[in-house]
């Protein structure tokens, strides 16, 4: 906890790094290029002045892509028997905290900052999951494992405005909360610049004053849970989406720049020809918004020097820099909507998104983890603040989907040909195929039993006077 003492540089040099990353790549999301990719002026004019700003924002869409796979269809989560109470505090915990928009928020974390955090906290009536922004994250690892986390440091900066000596003035804090197994500890340090002053009470602020110092949770564990996309030996943090394609990104935005210039060039050419009335004194006008040169006979034609080449190479480039695009994100043209002449089904799909569907997987053990140990936190926090109706939640099984659209048509041959074989039950069918749960899957088994019964044919044998003669005959 050394970096927390007053005098030390804040934030702290061994995260300054990632910090900077952090905020290049939020601008990115956020489409503000201009500020990342400082040598856009390369195809700009002469004087160095913006001609042309082109944002090409794969990096949102790509971030996306990802939630929406993961999450686009919610999983199912169990956690009992229907109309159990453990199944109904999972359901109150899931709706209350609009969980499955928290964990989309936590997989956009994930792959813009190679990080994504849930944080778990008590309103005092309920529970509360919430996405914790990584730039706030300072976690404290043993020296003998970077995995193993000791305290996870929330710390951030807040400026307001104090009464002191000198009258009102404006101040800047830093607030910081230290989480360890089963307590937190909060404090208040002024920033001086770029370097932490003295502690101060938490009352110097009222949006504090009411808070202790130390407070116990409950709970055995943290109430901050982290997952990152791709787990290393050598670091806590995980790699970003960003960093291995902004090159390709930034090469592709100037190329398609330059092409747009070079089209507005050629599009409105100037003329040339005799002498005409209204001209200027330099003996040329405006004519369409372009130049018409006047040329007395006798006199050479003026011209340009032209660059003959052709724009296929640079449409080529692109082809070849979109392709690098796909192979590095893990992607394919299908992962964006671009569909080739159509899908003819289901499985032709999943082929086509072999590559995007592997990396979610792998997101997915990361996230599963992470997600499960989530709400049973939030589930003990409220049992340990014997809040109404809380219960632990020990057995939580999560059914993940693959977020593609579901072939209803092959769907069903494939249920169909499971159930004739036997190789499934009806009620697992119904759920696979409708997502039907508790009363309505029950209701829709009885239903159909019902209907059933009504249109089988009677597969009795029938008997008549005849049979029964010819039985007792000669």
């Amino acid at each position: 906890m050394e970096f927390l003492s007053p005098g030390e540089a804040w934030p702290p040099p061994s995260e300054v790094e990632r910090l900077e990353r952090y905020h290049a790549n939020r601008l990115l999301f956020d489409g503000r290029h201009e500020l990342v990719y400082r040598d856009w002026s390369r195809f700009l004019r002469d004087d160095g002045a913006l001609a042309i700003k082109l944002v090409l924002n794969w990096h949102r869409r790509l971030s996306t892509l990802w939630g929406d796979l993961l999450l686009g269809e919610p999983p199912r989560i169990h956690a009992g028997d229907s109309g159990s109470v453990e199944e109904q505090t999972l359901t109150r915990l899931i709706t209350q905290n609009r969980l499955f928009s928290v964990a989309y928020a936590t997989v956009i974390d994930a792959s813009r900052y190679g990080v994504g955090i849930f944080k778990v906290r008590s309103d005092g009536k309920r529970a509360v999951i919430e996405p914790q922004n990584p730039s706030c994250w300072f976690p404290v690892v043993s020296v003998d494992n970077l995995h193993e986390i000791t305290a996870h440091v929330l710390a951030w900066p807040v400026e307001a405005t104090v009464t002191g000596l000198l009258g009102k003035q404006r101040k800047k804090y830093i607030r910081v909360e230290i989480h360890r197994k089963g307590e937190i500890e909060n404090r208040l340090y002024e920033l001086q610049d770029t370097w932490i002053g003295r502690q101060v009470p938490l009352t110097t602020l009222p949006e504090y004053a009411s808070l202790p110092q130390t407070q116990r949770t409950g709970v055995d564990g943290f109430l901050i849970v982290p997952y990152t996309t791709i787990e290393t030996s050598d670091a806590p943090y995980g790699p970003d989406d960003y960093s291995d394609l902004d090159s390709i990104i930034q090469e592709m935005e100037c190329r398609f720049a330059q092409i747009s210039r070079i089209l507005d060039k050629h599009a409105d050419p100037s003329m040339y020809g005799p002498p005409l009335t209204g001209l200027d004194g330099d003996g040329d006008t405006m004519i369409g918004g372009s130049h018409y040169i006047a040329v007395q006979p006798g006199e050479q034609t003026p011209g340009y020097l032209v660059w003959d080449g052709q724009l296929e190479a640079a449409f080529r480039e692109i082809d070849l820099l979109m392709q690098q695009l796909y192979l590095l994100s893990e992607t394919s043209p299908a992962a964006f909507g671009k569909l080739e002449g159509g899908i003819q089904s289901g499985t032709a799909l999943q082929r086509l998104m072999l590559a995007p569907l592997k990396r979610a997987e792998r997101i997915r053990q990361q996230l599963d983890p992470a997600l499960r140990t989530t709400i049973q936190t939030a589930a003990a926090l409220e049992a340990a603040h014997g809040l109404n109706n809380a219960v632990p939640l020990p057995n939580l099984t999560i059914e993940w989907q693959d977020g593609l659209p579901i072939d209803e048509t092959e769907a069903t041959t494939v249920e169909t040909q499971r159930y004739a074989a036997g190789l499934t039950s009806l009620e697992a069918s119904l759920r696979r195929l409708y997502g039907l749960e508790g009363e309505a899957l029950t209701a829709e088994i009885e239903r159909i039993k019902a209907e059933r019964a009504v249109s089988a044919p009677d597969e009795r044998p029938r008997i008549t006077l005849d049979d029964v003669g010819g039985a007792g005959g000669e």
